[in-house]
């Protein structure tokens, strides 16, 4: 594919955008998975004044 097509480069651009966003997903769960570990869960850390 040419990538002077029209919708082409938004086309790329959501296609990364996907792949950044699995990325992310994919962290989270390691994270979450490391707290979790560590005896932490994410609502702990919350303030209720921030709420």
């Amino acid at each position: 594919m040419d990538a002077s097509e029209p919708g082409q480069l938004l086309n790329d651009l959501e296609r990364r955008q996907d792949d950044v966003l699995a990325q992310l997903d994919a962290l989270d769960a390691q994270l979450t998975e490391v707290l979790k570990g560590l005896g932490v869960t994410p609502e702990d850390e919350i303030d209720p004044d921030l709420v």
